[in-house]
């Protein structure tokens, strides 16, 4: 990979896969209980009614249907019908309790028991289909979807080329990770520049976390009919909180930086 010298990986946010529990053991696992994805602490704030409520909706939802539901269906649904919840601890909580009752099933042999682990998992963390990071600078402090590497010569973040996966984290910040279902709450970017080529798009994320180091930008490979690479300040964002990042980019970082949103909902932007 180009510029990656260093060879050091560092782990965060969101993956497709669970980490804890290493994939090519799974046969090994079949007799034994497996850790369950813990279930993250409800925080204060506004979003805390809502992600209260779809926390309770997934209880009673899994607690009627038995572990024969479609995972991904029913995670949709259940955050279609909250979407200013935190989709994080809506998304965990359910894989908490379907892995329980999932291992607990008297009536399933230790390989149907790890398989439906498995596929549940799968089903559960995958996200919805859009516009993806290519690189981008320091280390988010809530995760992000890929492992990364680090560049030595200017300390921009790409990702691996062997990816290693972890679960995913509560999203705060301008920048964030794509959602499991995208809605008007998280559907927001704002874009400060940007290059026709990766290369020129790396040289310009530097030059913005020189100009404003106190913040943090993306780099977002093309996207749709856009052959382009951009250089976001905020993604996957409620709209006032990419207002908030925009006005600062346009006083601190580029006067002509905007907004972008997703044109659909749902499973892909």
């Amino acid at each position: 990979m180009r510029g990656t010298n260093r060879g050091i990986t560092i782990r965060f946010g969101r993956a497709m896969l669970l980490s804890a529990l290493a994939w090519q053991a799974l046969p090994a696992l079949a007799e034994e209980y497996p850790q369950c994805p813990a279930i993250p602490t409800l925080e204060g704030g506004e979003t805390s009614v809502a992600t209260k409520t779809g926390v309770d909706a997934v209880g009673k939802l899994l607690g009627k249907l038995g572990i024969e539901i479609n995972v991904r269906n029913t995670r949709d649904n259940v955050l279609k019908d909250n979407p200013r919840a935190d989709q994080v601890v809506i998304v965990l909580t359910m894989a908490n309790i379907y892995c329980k009752m999932i291992w607990s099933d008297t009536s399933l042999k230790g390989e149907e028991k790890a398989s439906r682990f498995k596929s549940m998992m799968q089903d559960l963390l995958t996200p919805a289909a859009g516009p993806m990071p290519v690189a981008r600078t320091n280390a988010p402090a809530t995760g992000w979807n890929a492992p990364v590497t680090v560049l030595a010569s200017n300390e921009v973040l790409v990702p691996a080329d062997t990816p290693e996966v972890t679960l995913p984290k509560p999203q705060t910040g301008f920048l964030r990770d794509p959602p499991f279902l995208i809605n008007d709450y998280n559907k927001y970017f704002v874009i400060v520049g940007s290059a026709s080529s990766r290369e020129d798009g790396l040289r310009l994320l530097t030059s913005f976390k020189s100009k404003a180091p106190q913040y943090d930008f993306a780099l977002y490979g093309p996207y749709g009919d856009n052959r382009n690479f951009g250089i976001m300040m905020a993604s996957w964002v409620p709209r006032d909180v990419a207002l908030n990042a925009l006005g600062i980019a346009r006083h601190t970082v580029a006067r002509d930086a905007y907004l972008w949103a997703c044109r659909s909902t749902g499973s892909s932007c």
